[in-house]
């Protein structure tokens, strides 16, 4: 959905679900030499049905918010498969790179949060908007991590609400607001990107990985990790503090 969009009602939100269910669940993985074109065609069939039964007759007015606007588009779209950074096995070029952190902090705008001071040698990155629903139901884990690693691991919520496309001057007065609303759950260090999208351009671009909330990790300003905050993160986020302090433990728990 564009930022922007008005909140879905009971019933398109019924649609949606079913169309993730029927079709985009259902063949998010069997693209390419896995794609079955009969299969997909009774997938159709059933999610016409189901439309009806919720009550639209064109569901692509819906859907089209999602840059679906046919059933021939899903199809191309889910024969063709996820882009790269989306596939098992995926490692972000910027792997192995490095990246002056201090020069982050720098020329991003301090909103809110534990201070930034000092940079720890485990820093973690994470860049959201407030119109994305994965980063905010993401915020009370980031907190819950700022909290159980606070003087071990740097963690900056970094905020760019045009992530995506050409770069736009802040929105500082719609963060504010949300910030207003979800400080309990938004407890790490917040820092907005300027005008000149510094923060965007240097750590998250380069990256590959084409969604938010977007994890960046880094030892010693060495980027280890690009990609989402799955099931997964947690736990490479542990053993790289572990493998950091060398035995696991941390200075103020000896």
């Amino acid at each position: 959905m564009a930022p922007h969009d008005p909140p879905l009602t009971e019933t398109e939100e019924e649609l949606v679900e079913a169309y993730k269910t029927i079709i985009h669940n259902a063949f998010e993985d069997k693209y390419e030499d896995k794609w079955d074109d009969e299969a997909f065609d009774r997938a159709v069939d059933q999610f016409k049905a189901r439309a009806q039964e919720i009550g639209f007759t064109d569901p692509f007015e819906l859907l089209s918010r999602y840059k679906v606007d046919s059933y021939e588009t899903a199809r191309a779209q889910l024969k063709k498969g996820p882009p790269a950074c989306f596939r098992p096995g995926w490692v972000s070029p910027l792997v192995g790179a490095h990246i002056d952190v201090q020069e982050i902090v720098n020329r991003c705008d301090y909103i809110e949060g534990p201070s930034p001071h000092p940079i720890h040698r485990v820093v973690m990155l994470d860049f959201w908007a407030s119109w994305c629903s994965p980063c905010v139901e993401a915020g009370p884990e980031l907190s819950e991590m700022t909290e159980k690693y606070a003087g071990r691991v740097t963690i900056l919520g970094i905020n760019n609400e045009s992530i995506f496309g050409e770069t736009k001057p802040p929105e500082r007065e719609l963060l504010k607001r949300f910030m207003d609303q979800e400080r309990d759950n938004f407890r790490c260090t917040i820092l907005q990107d300027r005008e000149d999208g510094y923060a965007k351009h240097v750590a998250y671009s380069p990256g590959g990985y084409r969604a938010i909330p977007c994890v960046v990790l880094l030892v010693d300003g060495k980027v280890t990790y690009v990609g989402g905050p799955q099931d997964s993160f947690p736990q490479i986020l542990e053993n790289t503090v572990q493998e950091v302090t060398g035995n696991g433990h941390y200075p103020n728990e000896e």
